[in-house]
């Protein structure tokens, strides 16, 4: 049962021919293997993590947003940290449009727009580097069997 193995290696993609001939027949294996998916992976988890980052800051914007339309006291531990994180990405938007007011309770705006004006870059960004790092994918198993009579 004599084997024979042929490897070739392009940089993206790795093959590797093995034929094995035993009597009455003659079997040839290819397996072809796409270098670049490991960077797809990676690069997958990357985006990953970057929507959550944008997801759990969207979050906490809209939560201050509903603080601050129900009148939640500013002087609360807990809103008081959500106003004091959120200040630090809200900063560019204040003074932008005038916010509304009755009582204690606010319609917060320039967050509103905050919220809108990080998903838009979220999206671009992450796009943006889908479009600069994305390698393409090939990988297929052959396997050809045949009887020599």
């Amino acid at each position: 049962m004599p084997e024979t193995v042929e490897s070739i290696d392009t940089g993206d993609r790795r093959e590797e021919v093995r034929v094995t001939q035993q009597p009455g027949f003659e079997q040839q294996s290819r397996v072809v293997e796409d270098v670049g998916a490991a960077q797809r992976q990676t690069l997958s988890r990357i985006t990953q993590i970057l929507w959550l980052a944008a997801g759990g800051l969207e979050s906490l914007i809209g939560l201050r947003v509903f603080l601050r339309l129900i009148g939640a006291n500013p002087e609360s531990p807990f809103a008081s940290l959500v106003y004091d994180f959120t200040e630090l990405f809200l900063w560019p938007f204040r003074g932008l449009t005038v916010t509304p007011s009755a009582g204690r309770m606010v319609l917060d705006i320039p967050a509103i727009i905050g919220m809108f004006v990080y998903a838009v870059l979220a999206y671009i960004f992450i796009k943006l580097i889908w479009v600069l790092f994305y390698r393409g994918s090939t990988s297929s198993v052959s396997v050809y069997r045949r009887s020599q009579r």
